[in-house]
């Protein structure tokens, strides 16, 4: 993840101490247009399949706003020329939580915007018009943490943005924007991931529109659709098998119990009808 000096991937407190951050496998600080570039080609070379910009400072970061602006518009040109330059398509995201950055972020040529916070009617617009993404991360954007755990800056930031976060993402999705499901990983409770359908529902999104941005939109973002996503044949046999209508009760999908099967590149690697019935069976035997 990339961004200027003090932006949102640069952690270093006034002190000089680098602040600790759990899972957050790089970041990386570019200032200039020609670190931004040896920067992307760096990470290029290493093996990224998407290079990830923040065009404004965020939530937790400790020495930006999340409507200070970062990575420009000039410099993700750039980068999309770069990416260009190669056979192998890759996407830009960008970390972009206010308006400014959202619009930069999107004239500037990303694939998606992750967050998306404070999008106003201009950069609904030119998502429509571009078709890029937005990766709304309700999932992170709607938790407010115990103010308990976590530093006051962090929490006064966060009850801020999550306000601003829901008037603002709900007029997106009600307006048609691309969704694609995303949790900002880290930050949501692992194996919780499907909250986040539940959360884009009472947004406005019906659920039926809320599985495809977990599906096939996302697959679409990821340039994996001819691969995944969807039910097809000659695809990779990716799919789950629930025991609600999740067209009738998506929240119920958030409970790991609720997944049944769970077939991975035509392996089953999770099947509770079938740990079931073989529990039934040695009770039997027992009895």
């Amino acid at each position: 993840m990339i961004s200027p000096t003090g932006g949102h991937a640069d952690l270093t407190l006034p002190n000089g101490k680098v602040m600790p951050l759990v899972n957050v496998p790089s970041l990386c600080v570019a200032d200039t247009d020609e670190e931004v570039l040896t920067t992307v080609r760096t990470l290029i070379r290493s093996g990224a399949d998407i290079i990830k910009v923040c065009t404004t400072g965020g939530v937790s970061s400790p020495t930006d706003q999340p409507d200070d602006l970062g990575i420009t518009e000039h410099q993700i040109a750039l980068i999309r020329a770069e990416l260009e330059r190669h056979s192998r398509p890759r996407q830009i995201a960008a970390h972009a939580q206010g308006t400014a950055g959202i619009l930069a972020a999107i004239r500037g040529g990303v694939d998606s915007v992750e967050h998306g916070y404070e999008i106003d009617d201009e950069g609904i617009e030119l998502m429509l018009d571009k078709g890029t993404f937005l990766v709304p991360t309700l999932s992170a954007a709607l938790r407010v943490p115990d103010p308990a755990l976590v530093p006051p800056y962090l929490y006064e930031k966060k009850v801020r943005w999550s306000e601003i976060a829901r008037e603002n993402l709900a007029r997106a999705i009600q307006a048609g924007v691309q969704v694609a499901l995303g949790t900002d990983a880290g930050v949501c409770p692992h194996a919780r991931n499907l909250l986040e359908l539940a959360h884009l529902v009472d947004l406005g999104m019906s659920p039926s529109d809320a599985i495809v941005a977990g599906t096939a939109n996302a697959a679409r973002l990821l340039g994996l659709a001819g691969e995944l996503g969807t039910l097809e044949v000659g695809k990779i046999a990716d799919l789950v098998a629930v025991s609600v209508d999740p067209l009738t009760d998506i929240a119920a999908l958030a409970d790991p119990d609720a997944i049944e099967l769970v077939v991975k590149d035509g392996v089953v690697v999770k099947d509770l009808t079938t740990a079931a019935t073989t529990g039934v069976a040695a009770a039997s035997r027992t009895a």
